[in-house]
């Protein structure tokens, strides 16, 4: 039984984790200052009133993988393997924050009204996020919410100062739209729109990748549905135009001319994305069980840069590359179990494949990095889509 406390708790990291995605274009470290303790008190709060209630823990696999992280960077700062002691205790305490976060949801999940009612709020969030991205872009010259100052000049997406993080946002929660749109067939053409309006953010900021991990998302909640049984072939075919007709004429709406642009001058021998991937390794190579310590890659891949385009590179474009080098191999291990320990039941969940498409997308990105609120943000999404799977079976989305 989930107590109301529980419930409160929920929504209480709910509203934490929606304030760090508003407050993502923040360059001041407030903002990530409040998120963070914030969910350390809130997870402060939760361990007195139920040692004081002595409510029963609840325990999910994930958290074992989830709970190395900051277990490595500990390590790393009292044994004196971090080149960068600052930088890797910045990094815990990310980390940190990521496990509290999943282990506080992770108590409320239990109830089906709460998973129902977040799933719900998750999409009407991501939705508002997506109408003010599409109009922002037009009309804000670079500020966020049309007020504040984000230090550019355009493209700036609601919150989102970069273009592929929004994208990442959407792949987490697009799936969502799209697998109600199959199991609901009466409100199916509300979930279709809010997937395009999503998606049109996409366009209007010209994410090549994203754009290309999008419409690969859309075949793969068909796929998955029509194994599941949820719908017909046909049915799948039908849903798959519908979307497609809907996600082209918000696409014009939000206009194909810029994605356009981007997509025809793109060159793949000329993105630099390899050359700082190749570094990586060498990085990797040099300290590959220990790595140079969480959160310093930025700080320690000039040694290692064979190139230099006159600005700084501030991140691997790549997560998986970036925690062997930070933290060793068994760091990138750890990480990866996470992954494996929620795979089966993200695929059974359907909408969960949105959270590994952004585990493939951090590939050739970095989603998972340089913005901790985000990062938090995407294993809760992660815990919420796998919740409840059990024995091949799963609860309403």
């Amino acid at each position: 039984m989930i107590t109301k406390t529980t419930r409160m708790t929920g929504w209480l990291l709910a509203a934490l984790l929606a304030f760090g995605i508003l407050t993502l274009w923040v360059r001041e470290r407030w903002a990530v200052a409040l998120f963070q303790g914030g969910v350390l008190l809130l997870s402060l709060a939760w361990f007195w009133m139920n040692a004081w209630l002595k409510s029963p823990l609840r325990w999910d696999k994930v958290l074992i993988p989830l709970a190395l992280p900051p277990v490595f960077g500990a390590v790393q700062l009292s044994a004196g393997l971090t080149v960068l002691p600052w930088f890797t205790v910045e990094s815990t305490v990310e980390w940190t924050v990521v496990f509290f976060a999943v282990f506080l949801l992770v108590q409320a999940l239990p109830d089906p009204e709460f998973q129902s009612r977040l799933r719900t709020a998750l999409l009407g969030f991501a939705t508002l996020i997506a109408v003010v991205a599409v109009m922002q872009v037009f009309t804000s010259q670079g500020k966020a919410f049309w007020v504040f100052d984000t230090g550019y000049d355009s493209d700036v997406l609601g919150p989102f100062v970069y273009r592929n993080k929004y994208a990442q946002f959407v792949e987490v929660v697009f799936p969502l739209a799209l697998w109600r749109a199959l199991v609901d067939r009466r409100r199916a053409p509300l979930y279709l729109t809010l997937g395009a309006v999503m998606a049109a953010g996409v366009v209007a900021g010209a994410s090549r990748s994203g754009a290309s991990f999008l419409l690969a998302e859309i075949a793969l909640v068909l796929l998955a549905g029509w194994l599941r049984k949820a719908i017909s072939g046909r049915g799948a075919l039908l849903v798959a135009g519908q979307a497609g007709v809907l996600v082209v004429v918000w696409g014009f709406l939000a206009g194909w001319d810029f994605f356009w642009q981007r997509l025809t001058g793109l060159d793949p021998v000329q993105d630099f994305r390899w050359q700082i991937m190749r570094s990586t390794l060498e990085m990797i190579q040099q300290r590959p069980w220990t790595g140079f310590g969480l959160g310093t890659w930025p700080m320690v891949y000039p040694q290692f840069a064979t190139f230099d385009i006159g600005v700084v590179v501030n991140q691997a474009h790549c997560d998986w590359l970036q925690w062997a080098a930070e933290g060793g191999l068994p760091f990138l291990l750890a990480v990866a179990a996470a992954f494996v320990v929620l795979a089966r039941r993200l695929v059974v969940s359907v909408w969960g494949i949105g959270f590994l498409v952004v585990g493939v997308h951090a590939a050739l990105d970095y989603p998972f990095h340089q913005l901790p609120a985000f990062h938090t943000f995407l294993w809760c999404c992660a815990v919420l889509a796998a919740a409840g799977v059990r024995d091949g079976k799963d609860p309403l989305p």
